[in-house]
């Protein structure tokens, strides 16, 4: 039976999985925690584990990003405007945001619905930079790769399967231009070597040289 506490008014949920092979521990949103763990996994150890990052778990929920008023996309696809009403609309490759003027800006309403329309930002700006700038890359160093898919992730920025199909993280959009090159050198050398030897990271360097300091600012910033 799958058991649940309240932890210093985080809701924690223990889920036990047959093919679990980890402990997982996932925000799923404000203040709700899923924790998944091995069949066989005594529930104290999981619990242990959780709050052996409880610090860490806290400081990301506190840290969540506001989104403000004067924010702009890399390539200014979201507007904020200022009405009556709160509503989104898409026209011509555009999000448009209303919210009521005379309200909280950061309230949890406006800005949950204003993530909501930055995500459909994001989806667009990937889709019009990301594919073009791969492609443009991949024709550039000689490359070759099958098929290109866009997702919405959390932690992976990329990803090449064994058919060289590569799959990119939208949240890139929200790095600089040379962070994002390293990751699409990163996936396209996955298509020559599948794996993490200094032989692949060798390659990496042959068509991103600084990339260890550009690794950094992927790991620290998102």
């Amino acid at each position: 039976m799958n058991k649940a506490e309240t932890i210093e008014n985080f809701e924690i949920k223990y889920k036990k999985h047959v093919f679990s092979k980890s402990i997982k521990i996932t925000l799923k949103k404000d203040n709700f925690i899923l924790v998944t763990m091995p069949y066989v996994c005594p529930y104290k150890t999981a619990r242990d584990f959780l709050l052996s990052n409880f610090e860490k778990i806290k400081s990301f929920n506190q840290n969540k990003r506001i989104i403000h008023k004067d924010f702009k996309t890399k390539f200014d696809t979201l507007k904020i405007i200022p009405s009556d009403e709160l509503r989104a609309i898409k026209k011509n490759k555009i999000i448009y945001f209303y919210y009521p003027k005379d309200e909280d800006f950061s309230s949890k309403q406006i800005q949950n619905e204003l993530s909501k329309a930055y995500l459909e930002a994001l989806k667009i700006e990937a889709k019009n930079y990301l594919v073009q700038r791969l492609d443009f890359i991949a024709k550039k160093f000689d490359f070759k790769y099958n098929k290109i898919s866009l997702r919405n992730q959390r932690t992976r920025f990329g990803s090449c399967s064994y058919q060289n199909n590569i799959s990119l993280n939208i949240n890139l959009m929200k790095y600089d231009f040379d962070v994002i090159d390293y990751v699409l050198i990163h996936e396209l050398c996955h298509t020559k070597i599948k794996n993490h030897s200094q032989k692949f990271w060798n390659e990496v360097e042959k068509y991103c040289p600084n990339y260890k300091d550009l690794r950094k600012k992927l790991k620290t910033n998102y």
